[in-house]
């Protein structure tokens, strides 16, 4: 039996700085999709070639209380923040960051990345930690391509990156606290691949670009799809002559009380209040752009 679709969405523009991205999560729809409480799709941007210019602090901003997670399709960007982590990641890769009890951080394209030119695309997830998570250290890590493994579908028909999680024997080297996974499926011309669901997980799709049929609906141009609580099979179809990729992303139910203002994803208006005292008290520390380790 296939596992129902109960909403498609398409998104908002929104302006990230002086680039556009399509606003997924949340939405009148969807709060929230397992721990995944943030989906901003950045979308893909012909970046020219120019000289290199240093990050000066001008989008530096501060979190506390997810995970931010930034995967990306094609470019490069540069992490800083201010607990010290310093990293640089290319096309499949990913900038992953524990914001814990605060930080604050600032992304950019890479200096080699403005320098020679070309197209950005990625995603941006904030993933909610469990309220004992988020009076935690901060922590950072520069996900590289070569470090998801990846998994050939059957049939030919494409293969499975997991970015976040576990499929089989192949698990991400990325740090969960709850049950959760980011597959990145890049499926073949002309190709179907069914995927069997575990009943007490909450899944959706996402699609960039070219269109998929997600079972027997269509999905593309930076889409949604979230299926209900009813276990059964996701049927991923390929009708084009191209390869596409599909997201498919979700996890156990986040069973405590969720408050988000701003950058702050905590468990009480309190907490959110803290947040915000501790951030203008400066407790989140600064960030040494000087200081690459």
């Amino acid at each position: 039996m296939e596992k129902a679709i109960v909403t498609k969405y398409g998104g908002i523009n929104s302006k990230v700085g002086e680039l556009l991205v399509n606003r997924l999560v949340p939405n009148r729809y969807i709060d929230a999709v397992g721990p995944f409480v943030f989906l901003d799709h950045l979308y893909p941007t012909v970046q020219k070639p120019k000289t290199p210019s240093a990050p000066d602090g001008q989008f530096a901003h501060p979190h506390r209380g997810i995970a931010t997670f930034s995967y990306i399709f094609s470019g490069a960007l540069e992490h800083f923040d201010s607990n010290g982590g310093h990293g640089v990641v290319e096309a499949g890769g990913a900038q992953w960051m524990n914001a814990g009890n605060g930080i604050i951080h600032d992304e950019h394209f890479s200096p080699e990345f403005q320098a020679r030119g070309g197209v950005m695309h990625g995603l941006q997830f904030w993933i909610n930690l469990p309220a004992k998570n988020k009076a935690e250290k901060p922590g950072y890590m520069a996900v590289q391509a070569s470090d998801i493994p990846e998994a050939l579908l059957p049939n030919d028909a494409g293969m499975m990156r997991i970015v976040i999680g576990a499929c089989g024997d192949n698990r991400s080297p990325v740090q969960t606290f709850t049950e959760q996974f980011i597959y990145h499926i890049k499926l073949n011309p002309k190709s179907s691949f069914t995927y069997e669901t575990k009943a007490h997980l909450e899944y959706a799709a996402f699609v960039p670009s070219e269109e998929a049929v997600i079972n027997g609906e269509a999905l593309g141009k930076s889409e949604i799809l979230a299926f209900g609580k009813d276990n059964g099979t996701i049927t991923f179809t390929n009708n084009n002559i191209t390869e596409i990729d599909i997201i498919l992303f979700g996890g156990e139910t986040y069973t405590e009380e969720i408050y988000a203002e701003g950058p702050f994803v905590m468990n009480s208006r309190l907490e959110i209040a803290h947040a915000y005292r501790d951030f203008f008290n400066g407790d989140y520390g600064t960030i040494n752009y000087n200081s690459k380790q």
